[in-house]
């Protein structure tokens, strides 16, 4: 065995953050488990089948789960690589699905191509994270400059925003816009120049009041009652959800409004079906383990080797705990209706395999972020190689010892590495 085999042995990843993958895990479970209550009775009534949602769902979950673990062990550093070709693919994939006869509109939106099995949106998000990830940590110096600090940005939102809106997808491109201003704020862009994104404030009040359907909604939002029977009728049967549920709710898969009364169940308005199956402690004990998700990222984030590891755990936290808070928000009627998924609950692939390959990501940078061994546990491992390989020259054992206890300059080395 040569030398370079033992460095990789030695220099192993850390364990993958168990509090984290349990928690996935969890959602995992959960999310199927919540999804067959909310979608059976329109799985039976209409397909003839209460497993209609279920069954697809599971397949969508264990592939997520097993691209989940696979990514947890490659290296994030080569995403970063990639950072600038994952960007063009991402663009040209939204671009596709707006070729006349080649997109596919569901509810109005066209967010899927005859050719493609995913949502290009939802991708989309992991995309910009990459991008942003890598552009900060290689321009962290000059983005106190108007050009880097919010040129570039601005242009990513407008791309990727602009695609997804004519999409009619204007609840994703708001989750795109959110992500980008996140990670300025964590890079720390001048405020001033953050100050400049008012400007698209005209545009989305004009992308609203310009399509009937969404200043309906609005004022649906607003004022349900207005209109029980059409605009504010998911908004009074959301909010019937969550007062029959109660404090303990009325038990799993016992729930009313899934009925046929609360539309679009089994996606927009899971979180209603938890309100009521599960009642104001399973809400609450949801929310929570989702701020603890968030907590969690952000925790990574803080502990990760360089700052591309950095910027990218924060983007791809952010990438389930925004539309998280969006769906439960709309839910809750705290904010109009988006359309945007619960991940790891909401029926549909695109967004658990996002999530799922967010995750999986997320735990890689864990595995691989810095620390220094202590001098007992690096003592142990030295032992071990003298023990197992007693043939090896004494100066390449030397010259390995060196190079384990030499930490810095080994971090140093790995961090300028997705750069190159």
């Amino acid at each position: 065995m040569n030398i370079k085999n033992v460095k990789i042995e030695i220099d192993s990843k850390k364990p993958l953050d168990t509090g984290l993958l349990a928690l996935i895990l969890f959602f995992l479970g959960l999310g199927l488990s919540v999804l067959y209550s909310a979608s059976y009775p329109q799985g039976d009534f209409f397909e003839r089948d209460p497993y209609f949602y279920l069954k697809p769902q599971f397949r969508f979950a264990i592939g997520g789960l097993c691209l989940m673990l696979l990514l947890s062990r490659f290296p994030y550093r080569y995403f970063l690589k990639w950072a600038v070709l994952l960007t063009i693919i991402s663009l040209a994939l939204l671009a596709y699905i707006l070729i006349p006869g080649q997109g596919r509109a569901v509810f109005g939106a066209t967010r899927w191509g005859l050719l493609l099995p995913f949502q290009p949106s939802e991708a989309a998000k992991l995309a910009v994270s990459v991008f942003l990830a890598k552009y900060f940590a290689q321009n962290q110096a000059n983005l106190g400059r108007i050009g880097y600090g919010f040129g570039v940005p601005f242009l990513i939102i407008a791309l990727f925003g602009g695609l997804i809106v004519l999409e009619k997808d204007l609840g994703g491109a708001l989750v795109v816009a959110g992500l980008v201003v996140c990670l300025m704020i964590a890079a720390q862009v001048k405020y001033l120049h953050m100050l400049l994104f008012t400007t698209f404030i005209p545009v989305i009040w004009y992308l609203i009041v310009k399509f009937e359907h969404r200043v309906a909604r609005l004022m649906g939002w607003s004022n349900p009652w207005n209109d029980p029977l059409d605009t504010g009728y998911a908004v009074i049967h959301s909010m019937y959800s969550f007062g029959a549920g109660g404090l303990t709710g009325v038990g799993p898969g016992q729930g009313a409004q899934k009925h046929l009364f609360l539309p679009k169940v089994h996606t927009d308005y899971v979180f209603s079906v938890i309100g009521e199956d599960f009642g104001f402690i399973g809400v609450v004990v949801v929310a929570f383990l989702f701020l603890y998700l968030v907590y969690r990222g952000f925790k990574i984030a803080k502990g990760a080797k360089d700052l591309g590891g950095y910027y990218l755990a924060l983007g791809l936290t952010l990438c389930v705990g925004i539309p998280a808070f969006f769906n439960m928000f709309v839910a809750l009627s705290i904010i109009p209706s988006k359309g945007l998924p619960l991940p790891f609950f909401s029926y549909g692939g695109s967004s658990l395999i996002t999530s799922c390959v967010a995750m999986g990501i997320l735990l890689n940078i864990y595995s691989r972020s810095h620390y220094v061994e202590g001098e007992g546990a690096l003592a142990k491992k030295i032992e071990k190689i003298e023990t197992n390989m007693p043939k090896l020259k004494r100066v390449e054992l030397l010259g390995l010892k060196s190079r384990l206890s030499d930490n810095g300059l080994r971090r140093k080395a790995e961090a300028n590495d997705y750069g190159a």
